[in-house]
C-alpha cells in the first residue's frame, strides 16, 4: 500500500473530525479550573459549539467534493464550478481508491459522510439539552471518532481496514452507553455492549481469516515479494476462479467464511439471532447516544454489508436466489447468501414485532422496533440489482432521519417528565404540543403512513425484493407492517387519549427543538419529494454494481 500527498485532499472530512476532536479534548483539559455548576456548563457549551461547528465544516466540504451542492445550485441557474476552491477540493473529492484500495471514495462514501455527521450533529445538539454529567470534552470527542469510524465502515475496500472502521465505531460507543457511570442501567448497558461486541469481532475475525486463506491460495505471486489478496476485489477475483472449478474444496471454506463475516456484520445492524443486546443497551444508554447508536451505527452496519456482498461476493454462484418460484411457476434452487438474508429478514421482522407489542418502556419498544426496520432492510439485499441497492440506500437515509428524530424528541420529553415509560407520555399532547406532534410524524414514518418518507422507504424495498422474485417474503413484510401498527399506535394512544399525570407544561430548550423541527421537515420532504434523493443514490447503487 502506498499513499501520496494528494491523497490527503480526498481524506479533507475525516481530518477534520480527528482535529475537531483532539481540539474539543485539549480545549476541555485547559478549562478544568473552572469548578462549580456554572463552570461545567460553560465547560459543556464549548466544547459542543465547537463541535457542531467542525460536524458543520466537515458536511459543507463532503456536500462539495460529492458535487451535490454544484448540482444543487445549477438549478438555480448558479454556477460555482469554476471557482478554484471549489474546482480543487471537487477534483480531489472524485472516484478514487487510497492506500491499494484500502479506502474506495466514491458516491456510497460520500453519502455516509453525510448521513453520519448529520447523525452526530443532531446527537450534539440534543446533548446540549440533557448535558453530560462528566467531562463533556471526552463526551463528544467520543462522538467524533466513533462516526470517523461510520466512515471508514462505509468506505472501507479491505479486510483490515474493515476491521478497523468496526472498531473505531464500536470502541467509542461502549463508552457513551455506559456513559452514565453512577447509573446502574447505563453501566450495564456499556458492558453488555462490549460483551456482545468483542464476541462478534471474533467471529467476524474468524470469517474473514477463512476468506484470506483461499485468496492466498488461488492469488498470482510476484516474482520478488508475496502479495496479501486482502482487497475486496482481490477476494471477488478469488471467488470467481474458486466456484469456476466443479467440486473445488474451497468452496465449502468461502461460504463458511461468508456465514461468519455475515454474522460478524449482522450483530451491527442487530439482527434475529444476533439482535439480544440491542433492547438492554437502548433502555440503559443514555437516550441522545441510544438515538446515534440505532441510527447512524446501524446504517453504518448496513452500507459495510452491502458494499462486502456486491463487491467481493457478487458471484452467481454464492449470490444464490431467494426466489421460491420461477416466472414460469417452476421451482427453483434457493440458496446463496441472498436466501440466507431472505430468511434472517423474515425472522428479524417477526421476532422484532411481536416482541415489541407487550412492552410499557418507549425506548424498549423503539429498540424492537429498530430490530424489525433491520428485516425490511434486508429485503433491499436479496438481491444485486441496481434496483435493490438504490432501495436500500433510500431506506437507510430515510431510517436514520425517522428514528434519530424518534429517539431525539423522547430524549426531550424524558428531561422534562422524568422518565421514558408509556405512562411518562400521557398527555404530552396537551402538555407539549409542538414535540407531540413531531413525535407522532416520526411514529407514523415508521410505522409506514402515506404521504410520509417511511411509507415510500418501505415501498421501494417491497419492489425491489418483489422483481427479485422474493414474493413469499414481501408478502410477510406486509403482513408485519400490519403488526407493527398496534404498538405504533399505542404510543400516540398515551400522547393524545391517555389523562396526563400533571399539567405541568412541558418545553425544550429552543437549539434542540429547532434542529429537531428541521428533522421533521427533512422526513416530510423525503415523502412528498422522494425523487430528488432517489437520483443521486441509484448513482451509488450503479457505480458499486458496477465492479
Amino acid at each position: 500500500m502506498s499513499f501520496q500527498t494528494s491523497d490527503i485532499s480526498r481524506l479533507i472530512p475525516e481530518l477534520l473530525l480527528v482535529l475537531v476532536a483532539f481540539m474539543v479534548v485539549i480545549s476541555d483539559l485547559f478549562g478544568r479550573w473552572r469548578t462549580g455548576a456554572a463552570g461545567f456548563k460553560e465547560r459543556t457549551s464549548e466544547a459542543s459549539t465547537m463541535t457542531m461547528v467542525g460536524l458543520a465544516f466537515a458536511f459543507i466540504v463532503t456536500l462539495i467534493q460529492s458535487g451535490l451542492l454544484q448540482a444543487f445550485l445549477l438549478n438555480f441557474k448558479i454556477d460555482i464550478t469554476s471557482w478554484s476552491f471549489i474546482s480543487n477540493l471537487r477534483t480531489g473529492g472524485q472516484t478514487n481508491q487510497i492506500l491499494g484500495g484500502a479506502i474506495v471514495i466514491d458516491p456510497l462514501t460520500h453519502i455516509g459522510r453525510l448521513l453520519f455527521i448529520s447523525a452526530a450533529f443532531v446527537t450534539v445538539a440534543l446533548s446540549t439539552a440533557t448535558q453530560p454529567n462528566n467531562s463533556p470534552g471526552e463526551f463528544y470527542a467520543l462522538i467524533l471518532f466513533s462516526t470517523l469510524g461510520m466512515i471508514l465502515m462505509t468506505a472501507a475496500g479491505e479486510l483490515i481496514m474493515i476491521y478497523l472502521g468496526i472498531e473505531l465505531t464500536s470502541i467509542p460507543l461502549y463508552i457513551l452507553a455506559g456513559y452514565y457511570r453512577r447509573s446502574a442501567t447505563s453501566t450495564e448497558a456499556g458492558m453488555k455492549y462490549y460483551v456482545f461486541g468483542a464476541l462478534s469481532s471474533a467471529i467476524l475475525l474468524f470469517g474473514m481469516s477463512l476468506v484470506l486463506g483461499m485468496a492466498m491460495q488461488t492469488a498470482p505471486m510476484a516474482s520478488s515479494e508475496a502479495v496479501v489478496p486482502s482487497t475486496l476485489q482481490q477476494i471477488a477475483a478469488s471467488v470467481q476462479m474458486t466456484f469456476s472449478e466443479a467440486g473445488n474444496p474451497g468452496q465449502a471454506v468461502l461460504f463458511l467464511g461468508l456465514l461468519m463475516m455475515i454474522a460478524g456484520m449482522a450483530y451491527k445492524v442487530s439482527v434475529v439471532p444476533f439482535h439480544s443486546w440491542s433492547p438492554d443497551v437502548y433502555q440503559g444508554a443514555p437516550t441522545t447516544i441510544t438515538a446515534f447508536i440505532s441510527t447512524a451505527s446501524k446504517t453504518a452496519g448496513f452500507f459495510l454489508l452491502y458494499r462486502v456482498l456486491l463487491t467481493a461476493f457478487a458471484d452467481p454462484t454464492t449470490t444464490g436466489t431467494a426466489a421460491l418460484v420461477a416466472a414460469g411457476g417452476t421451482a427453483v434452487s434457493f440458496g446463496g447468501w441472498t436466501s440466507v438474508l431472505a430468511v434472517i429478514a423474515a425472522l428479524t421482522m417477526l421476532v422484532g414485532n411481536l416482541a415489541a407489542l407487550p412492552q410499557t418502556n418507549t425506548k424498549r419498544m423503539l429498540a424492537y422496533s429498530s430490530i424489525a426496520h433491520a428485516g425490511f432492510l434486508l429485503l433491499g439485499l436479496v438481491g444485486i440489482s441496481r434496483d435493490s441497492g438504490t432501495a436500500l440506500i433510500y431506506y437507510l437515509v430515510v431510517y436514520t432521519v425517522t428514528n434519530l428524530g424518534a429517539f431525539g424528541v423522547l430524549a426531550l420529553i424524558e428531561e422534562k417528565v422524568g422518565g421514558t415509560d408509556l405512562s411518562d407520555l400521557n398527555g404530552v399532547g396537551r402538555r407539549a404540543p409542538g414535540l407531540a406532534l413531531m413525535l407522532t410524524v416520526f411514529v407514523l414514518s415508521l410505522a409506514g403512513i402515506p404521504p410520509l418518507s417511511g411509507f415510500f422507504a418501505k415501498f421501494y424495498v417491497f419492489i425491489a425484493a418483489w422483481q427479485e422474485g422474493a414474493k413469499w417474503l414481501v408478502i410477510f413484510a406486509v403482513f408485519n407492517t400490519i403488526i407493527s401498527l398496534f404498538y405504533y399506535l399505542r404510543i400516540l394512544k398515551a400522547i393524545y387519549i391517555e389523562e396526563p399525570t400533571n399539567s405541568e407544561v412541558v418545553k425544550a430548550p429552543f437549539g434542540p427543538r429547532f434542529v429537531m423541527t428541521l428533522t421533521v421537515l427533512a422526513v416530510l420532504f423525503l415523502g412528498v419529494l422522494p425523487s430528488l434523493l432517489y437520483g443521486t443514490l441509484e448513482q451509488a447503487a450503479v457505480m458499486l454494481a458496477a465492479r
